[in-house]
């Protein structure tokens, strides 16, 4: 939603630099269906952030659940137990971490910070 708000965002400033542009008929429908989107694409991204600050203790408790376990099919092999929603944690905090401007949860910072760790026992398992 960011990129796409960026995207709308360039061409309003150009025609607020040019004010023989927004003196035009139709410049006020113009302004209200950017400020329409502009408020929905922030809306959006406030509760997708809320949603994923509200997941993060879910994932991390994956951290939590024994590592290797008995297959459940059968109950003769092993099975890895690892959690693959704690990589999808790690990429979206490395995202937001790059986009600036967003405050990361400590709980996030901490798995991001132990990427390699987690990433290096799901392969050797």
């Amino acid at each position: 939603s960011r990129h796409l708000y960026k995207r709308i965002e360039g061409p309003m400033r150009k025609f607020q630099n040019n004010p023989s542009v927004l003196a035009g008929r139709d410049a006020k429908k113009l302004i209200r269906m950017y400020n329409k989107m502009a408020k929905t694409l922030i809306e959006f991204e406030t509760l997708w952030y809320q949603a994923w600050v509200n997941s993060i203790e879910a994932v991390k408790s994956g951290l939590q659940a024994t590592l290797i376990i008995k297959h459940p099919d059968d109950g003769m092999r092993f099975h890895v137990n690892f959690d693959p929603e704690i990589l999808q944690l790690i990429r979206e905090t490395r995202c937001l971490d790059r986009m600036g401007g967003i405050e990361l949860p400590e709980a996030a910072k901490m798995v991001l910070l132990q990427e390699q760790k987690f990433k290096t026992c799901n392969n050797e398992l």
